[in-house]
C-alpha cells in the first residue's frame, strides 16, 4: 500500500466517495488541536488522493462513451475545451500546489522554487476542508467551549482574589517594617547618648531585628540622617561598617552613600592596624640583634658595659623610645662600650637584613594575594598581567580573573596556591592561562579557515569566557576538510615551540568531530596535549577514508529515510559506501540502501553542504530516468541530541514517476 492511500487506510486508488468516507473516519482520531502534525499529514493525504481521483475520473470521461452520447466536460469535472494529447501528462509535484483544476505543465525555466515561502507554508495551518468534506461534532465542540469559558472565569476570579490578598499582606509588612525602623533608630540614639563601647554597638548591629530592617531602605536613610546630624563615634562607625558587610564591597546601590560616610573610619582603623604590625615586626628583629651582639662580645673586656647597654635598650623599648628619643639621651656622649654595641648591631643587621626584607614581602603579599599572583605569573611567562578585580567597586565574580596588561579583553583564571618552590613543581598559584592561550589560538585558526564550531565543550552550560573545560570541539564538514586538518597539525606544532607552552604545557583535549546529529556528534579523532605530537597523517587518512560515509548514513537514519517507502516502509540495511558522485551540478556522497534480499532498493546522494538529499529508487537510471525527473519533494528538519533544531534539508525524489 503506497502513500497517500496508506494514510487514509485505503488499499489503493479509490473513488471520491470512498476517499471522503475514509477521511471522515480518520479525522475523528486526529484532532487539529490535540495532534496538529497528524492532522496535517492526514489532510495532505486527503487532498492529494482527491486530486488523483478527479484526474482519473476526467481521463475516463475523455476515453469512454460512444459517438452518439459523450459525457459533457462539466459532468466529468474537466475544462470546457478539449486538452491536447501532448498536454495530458500531469506533473504530480505541481498537483500538490495547484487548485481543484489542473493547469498546464510549467516550463523548466519557470520552475524556480521559493524555498523561504515553502518554509513559511509549513508553519501555517492547513487549508480548510471544503464544506461537504467536514464531519464535525458541533454539540461536543459547544460543550467543550462552555466548560473552557467557565474554567477561564473561575481562574480569573481566583487570580483577582490572590492579588488582593498579596496587596493586603504587603501593606501589613510595610507597616511592621516602619515600626521596627523607628524602634531601631530610637535605640541607636540611646546608645549614642550613653557613649556605648564598640562591643555594644557590634552586638546590637548583629541582632536579627537590625539585620532584618536593613533589607529595606527606610533604615538606610535613617542611618544616613543620624550620622550627618549626630557625628557618632569611630566605634559606632566601624561596627556599622562591619555589620553591613562593606569589607567585601557594596552589594546594593542604595547603600553607596552610607558606605562613603563610613569608609574614612574604616580606613583609619586599617592604618592603625598596619602601624601596630610594623612596630611589632621592628621590635622583634631589634631584640634578636641585641641578643646576637651580646653573644659576639661575650668574652670582651667590655662585658659589663655591654650588659648595661642591653638592659638600657630593653628598658627603652618598654618606654617607647622607638617613637621618640628623649632629650637627655641626645645630650650624652657615647663611650667605647656604646661604640662596640652599635658596631655589633650594624654587623648583625647586615646579616639578617635579607630575611627581614623577605618577611616584609611575604606580609605584603599576604595582605594582597592578587599582586603576588601577578608577580609569579610575570616571573614565569615573561609578560605583564593585572587583576580584573576592582578594589573600589568589588565584584566577587571577578575575584580570580586576570588579564594581559596590554590587552584587557584577554582574560583568564588564576589564584594563590600554597608556597612557591619552582624546583619541586610548586608554582605558588594555579591558573588556566596555558589552556586559555590554546583556546585563543584555535579560535583565531577557526576564523581564518571558516570553521564555526570551535569552543569549550560545555559552553552551553553557562561557562564564562575566562574559564575552560579542558575539552575543545573542532567541528569539520564531512567532506573536503583535508587541508584544514593539515593546517591544524602545523598550528599545534608551532604552538608547542612557544615560550608559554614550554613553561607549562596546557592540559587539554582537542576533539575533531562533525555537525551535531540526533545521537550526538561523530568523532573523527581525539588528541591530548600530554600524548605528544599531533599525528596529522593518521587523522587525515581516517577522515578521508570513512567519515563521509558514516556521517551521511547516520544523517539518513536521523531523518528516517533509511527505509523503502515503496515497499511498506521496510528498513534498508546496510547503507553501503559507493564513493562520491556528481548530481544536478553538486558533488554528493553516494550510498545504496539494500533490502532484505541484498538488492538495491534506494540510491541516496547527499550533497557535500549537507543541505540537499537526492533519493531515487533502485534501477531508476537503468530504466531511463533522468536528472530532470528528480524534483523537490519536501523539507526535513534536522535536530540534535536534545531535540533542538539545527538546520533543514531539502529532499528531492521522483516518487510519482513510473519506473519499469
Amino acid at each position: 500500500m503506497s502513500w497517500p492511500w496508506s494514510q487514509l487506510g485505503l488499499s489503493g486508488p479509490s473513488s471520491l466517495p470512498e476517499i471522503r468516507r475514509a477521511y471522515a473516519e480518520k479525522v475523528k482520531t486526529a484532532h487539529p488541536e490535540e495532534d496538529p502534525e497528524g492532522f496535517q499529514r492526514l489532510h495532505a493525504a486527503y487532498q492529494l488522493a482527491s486530486r488523483m481521483a478527479r484526474q482519473k475520473q476526467r481521463e475516463e470521461c475523455r476515453t469512454s462513451g460512444d459517438d452518439e452520447r459523450k459525457p459533457r466536460p462539466q459532468e466529468c469535472g474537466a475544462p470546457p475545451h478539449p486538452i491536447p494529447e501532448e498536454e495530458r501528462n500531469w506533473e504530480f509535484d505541481r498537483l500538490l500546489e495547484e487548485d481543484e483544476t489542473p493547469s498546464r505543465p510549467v516550463p523548466e525555466e519557470e520552475q524556480n522554487w521559493d524555498f523561504d515561502r515553502l518554509l513559511e507554508e509549513d508553519e501555517t495551518p492547513p487549508r480548510p476542508v471544503p464544506e461537504e468534506e467536514k464531519d464535525w461534532d458541533y454539540d461536543r465542540l459547544f460543550a467543550e467551549g462552555e466548560a473552557e469559558r467557565a474554567e477561564e472565569r473561575r481562574r480569573r476570579g481566583e487570580e483577582r482574589r490572590k492579588a488582593q490578598e498579596k496587596r493586603s499582606l504587603r501593606t501589613e509588612r510595610e507597616e511592621d517594617r516602619w515600626r521596627g525602623t523607628e524602634a531601631i533608630l530610637h535605640t541607636i540614639e540611646q546608645l549614642h547618648q550613653a557613649h556605648a563601647e564598640q562591643e555594644a554597638w557590634e552586638k546590637f548591629f548583629q541582632s536579627p531585628q537590625f539585620q532584618w530592617a536593613m533589607r529595606g531602605v527606610d533604615l538606610v536613610f535613617g542611618l544616613e540622617d543620624f550620622i550627618s546630624a549626630r557625628n557618632p563615634s569611630q566605634a559606632m562607625r566601624i561596627a556599622l561598617f562591619g555589620a553591613c558587610g562593606f569589607e567585601k564591597g557594596v552589594s546594593r546601590p542604595e547603600l553607596r552613600p552610607l558606605y562613603q560616610m563610613l569608609l574614612p573610619a574604616w580606613k583609619a582603623k586599617k592604618r592603625k592596624q598596619r602601624k601596630n604590625l610594623l612596630y611589632t615586626l621592628l621590635g622583634v628583629p631589634i631584640t634578636m640583634a641585641v641578643m646576637l651582639a651580646a653573644c659576639v662580645i661575650l668574652a670582651s673586656s667590655w662585658f659589663l658595659g655591654f650588659v648595661a647597654l642591653g638592659i638600657g635598650a630593653v628598658f627603652g623599648l618598654k618606654k617607647g623610645w622607638l617613637k621618640r628619643i628623649p632629650e637627655r639621651v641626645k645630650k650624652r656622649t657615647f663611650n667605647g662600650s656604646a661604640l662596640c654595641f652599635l658596631a655589633g648591631c650594624v654587623i648583625v643587621g647586615a646579616a639578617v637584613l635579607p630575611g627581614i626584607l623577605n618577611s616584609f614581602q611575604k606580609a605584603a603579599a599576604a595582605a594582597n594575594p592578587r599582586e603576588q599572583v601577578c608577580r609569579y605569573l610575570e616571573e614565569d611567562f615573561g609578560e605583564n598581567f593585572r587583576s580584573v578585580y576592582n578594589k573600589n567597586a568589588p565584584d566577587e565574580r571577578y575575584s580570580n580573573v586576570f588579564a594581559q596588561e596590554d590587552n584587557p579583553a584577554k582574560q583568564f583564571m588564576a589564584g594563590p596556591d600554597g608556597v612557591r618552590n619552582v624546583k619541586n613543581g610548586q608554582y605558588g598559584y594555579t591558573t588556566n592561562y596555558p589552556e586559555i592561550r590554546m583556546l585563543w589560538a584555535l579560535q583565531d585558526f577557526a576564523a581564518d579557515h571558516g570553521i564555526t564550531g570551535i569552543d569549550n565543550a560545555d559552553r552551553s552550560q553557562g561557562l564564562e569566557r575566562w574559564k575552560t573545560s579542558g575539552t575543545f570541539l573542532i567541528t569539520l564538514p564531512f567532506y573536503g576538510a583535508e587541508e584544514t586538518i593539515e593546517a591544524l597539525g602545523g598550528l599545534l606544532e608551532s604552538l608547542s615551540q612557544e615560550s608559554w607552552y614550554q613553561v607549562r604545557t596546557p592540559d587539554c583535549e582537542l576533539v575533531l568531530c562533525g555537525q551535531p546529529l540526533r545521537e550526538g556528534r561523530l568523532v573523527i579523532s581525539r588528541y591530548k596535549t600530554a600524548d605528544g605530537a599531533f599525528d596529522t597523517e593518521s587523522v587525515r587518512t581516517q577522515y578521508t577514508s570513512s567519515f563521509a560515509h558514516i556521517y551521511c548514513a547516520q544523517l539518513l537514519q536521523d531523518l528516517e529515510l533509511d527505509r523503502d517507502f515503496r515497499n511498506g516502509g521496510e528498513p534498508l540495511s546496510p547503507l553501503t559506501n559507493e564513493g562520491m558522485a556528481e548530481l544536478k551540478g553538486e558533488t554528493c556522497c553516494k550510498l545504496y540502501g539494500l533490502d532484505s534480499e541484498g538488492e538495491t532498493a534506494l540510491e541516496y546522494y547527499v550533497s557535500v553542504s549537507g543541505t540537499t538529499i537526492y533519493c531515487v529508487p533502485g534501477g531508476f537510471w537503468a530504466s531511463g530516468g533522468t536528472e530532470e525527473q528528480i524534483t523537490f519533494a519536501q523539507v526535513l528538519h534536522r535536530k540534535d541530541a536534545n531535540g533542538v533544531p539545527t538546520g533543514i534539508v531539502l529532499l528531492f525524489e521522483p516518487w510519482l514517476m513510473p519506473v519499469t
